[in-house]
């Protein structure tokens, strides 16, 4: 896929940016509880001999530059023994209370407005196809990260990753929507498309049905 020249994809104004992020968890006075602990064997698999072993700063540290490599959206959950405020998304549960879909469904709907956005800024016609995962930040809301396939007018599939903050418990925003990095291929509506005006920070004032506050 040819890339735009213009490099308007790192928006680093928000307050959810994945590097002012200061993960922290759940046990700082003591042991887990149950449900807490099997919340985290869900997350990470039953520990064992083979499982890594870091101290609570050490993890701290990890998971930070995970985050701040890939900007959120890759990070490897398994390496912690700690439950922090940025975590994985089970796809087929709902991460709210107040929400009545899945967060596959969730996100689905999400991403569609994502790369809807994209296609007016780029110039491009692709649809959404699946959602292939996402990570969630809570503080005052939620930041989602959801890496998703779309398909382009060539009927190639491309990996899209759209960063989408439902700020102050209500108003839903669309901070930004871009290719996975390190892609390669090309289709041929991409040396005809006309890249229209970005748009930035795209806001969705519509509540799509339900109340995304924080639970």
């Amino acid at each position: 896929m040819a890339s735009s020249s213009r490099i308007d994809y790192e928006i680093n104004s928000d307050p959810f940016d994945p590097e002012c992020v200061i993960a922290s968890f759940n046990a700082l006075l003591g042991e887990l509880t149950e449900k807490e602990k099997l919340l985290l064997e869900r997350i990470r698999g039953k520990e064992d001999n083979t499982s890594p072993k870091y101290t609570d700063q050490e993890e701290r540290n990890l998971i930070n530059k995970q985050i701040r490599k890939s900007q959120g959206f890759d990070v490897d959950f398994s390496k912690f023994r700690c439950l922090f405020d940025f975590y994985p998304s089970f796809l087929d549960e709902c991460h709210s209370t107040l929400i009545t879909e899945t967060d596959r469904q969730f996100f689905g709907r999400l991403t569609k407005e994502s790369i809807a956005d994209y296609n007016v800024r780029e110039g491009t016609s692709f649809k959404f196809v699946e959602v292939e995962k996402a990570n969630l930040y809570r503080n005052r809301g939620y930041t989602y990260f959801i890496t998703f396939v779309a398909k382009d007018s060539c009927d190639q599939t491309r990996v899209f990753q759209a960063k989408v903050c439902n700020v102050f418990c209500r108003e839903i925003e669309h901070s930004f929507c871009r290719l996975k990095p390190g892609q390669q291929g090309e289709c041929d509506e991409d040396s005809k498309r006309v890249v229209k005006k970005p748009r930035y920070n795209t806001r969705s004032n519509k509540r799509l049905g339900v109340t995304t506050n924080v639970s």
